[in-house]
């Protein structure tokens, strides 16, 4: 549970509060100076004990502090201003002050309270302090690592919450809350705080420090998130490529090895696409014949007085260049061939020396 620590500064007489004022440490003895200690949880605050305000080890770990001044470090002004919208009563209170007090409002800390209000005006209740001796009174108490967030007054909130009759006379003389009283009073004041003088250059900046703090610290753990996660894609990034590289490197290597004629190596990919689709139409070109058994058969059924020269198998087209010692024998050499070829044809018929001719033989169709 959270700690909150209502500071209640109760001087028993003016001696004890100008002395506080002024540095020294009377009033601690007496109690002029208290602690409320409040936990704040789900059920709201709770009122746990009551420390001295010399009991330093008690208040270290107190997040939160709440201050409360007596009514006499106070001066008041009623003002009637024709507005009542609260932020537009705070900026023009100012210049009502600059009116109303001796240097003007320039020297003071001020917190204003709406007494009553119309549909086109507000009659406010100003409360304000020298500069000078509250900006004292936090010094103090920061010296014992006290920041208050809200600077209230306990005494205040009685005179206040008796209604507007007769206010003026209760600000002079207002009658003072006692033991329980005020500690039910700065319960009251934890959940919603009558006046606060912690504005301007005194505001509280602690919240918003802290939150400040933990924006930085999410940003550096963010930077640093994205740094991790960076160097991690960086990493799998040069190693991707170092991967690809090698398998590079092994693929030209294989690729020189399966053709090592070839010196020009650009893509090794497309030249072995290009290299596969030449032997697939070379391939298509020989499909159906058997060159060896064309070779046994011609051996075989060799016709007398006939000599071939050049054979060129391709698909469904055999080319025989031949010399034959004469007609008669071209003519047996054309029945032989087409025991086993089909679409056989003579052609290209010529005369060569000591009466011999030069021929070609074309079969058109597979090698049966």
């Amino acid at each position: 549970m959270k700690k909150i620590g209502f500071i209640d500064i109760h001087p028993r007489s003016a001696g004890g509060l100008a002395g506080f004022l002024s540095g020294g440490e009377e009033g601690q003895e007496s109690g002029d100076i208290l602690i409320y200690l409040f936990t704040s949880g789900g059920d709201g605050y709770r009122f746990e004990k009551t420390l001295e305000y010399a009991s330093h080890t008690e208040t270290v770990d107190i997040g939160e502090f709440y201050l409360s001044i007596p009514i006499e470090m106070l001066n008041f002004r009623i003002l009637n201003l024709p507005f009542t919208d609260r932020e537009k009563l705070q900026n023009v209170i100012p210049f009502e002050l600059d009116n109303l007090i001796i240097g003007g409002s320039a020297g003071v800390v001020f917190g204003a309270i709406i007494l009553d209000r119309n549909e086109d005006s507000s009659e406010v209740l100003v409360a304000y302090v020298e500069r000078k001796t509250f900006d004292n009174l936090l010094t103090k108490l920061a010296r014992r690592g006290m920041d208050p967030r809200i600077v209230t007054s306990l005494d205040l909130r009685s005179v206040v919450g008796a209604g507007r009759e007769n206010i003026t006379c209760r600000l002079l003389n207002p009658e003072k809350l006692e033991g329980e009283d005020r500690i039910r009073a700065a319960k009251e004041e934890l959940s919603a705080y009558t006046l606060n003088l912690r504005t301007g250059p005194f505001v509280y900046t602690r919240d918003t420090e802290k939150m400040w703090k933990r924006l930085k610290k999410t940003a550096v753990i963010g930077i640093v998130l994205a740094l991790v996660i960076n160097a991690d894609i960086l990493f799998r990034t040069v190693t991707n490529m170092r991967e690809v590289s090698a398998i590079k490197r092994e693929m030209r290597n294989d690729y020189a090895g399966l053709f090592p004629g070839e010196k020009k190596i650009v893509d090794e990919l497309y030249q072995m696409k290009s290299h596969l689709k030449n032997m697939q139409e070379t391939g298509a070109l020989l499909l159906g014949v058997n060159p060896l058994q064309f070779l046994v058969d011609l051996s075989e059924k060799k016709s007398d007085g006939v000599e071939y020269h050049e054979i060129n198998l391709e698909k469904d087209l055999i080319k025989l260049k031949a010399e034959a010692v004469s007609m008669k024998a071209i003519d047996q050499a054309k029945v032989r061939l087409s025991k086993y070829l089909s679409g056989v044809s003579v052609s290209e018929l010529k005369p060569a020396a000591k009466g011999k001719f030069f021929f070609t033989v074309v079969a058109k169709g597979r090698y049966r």
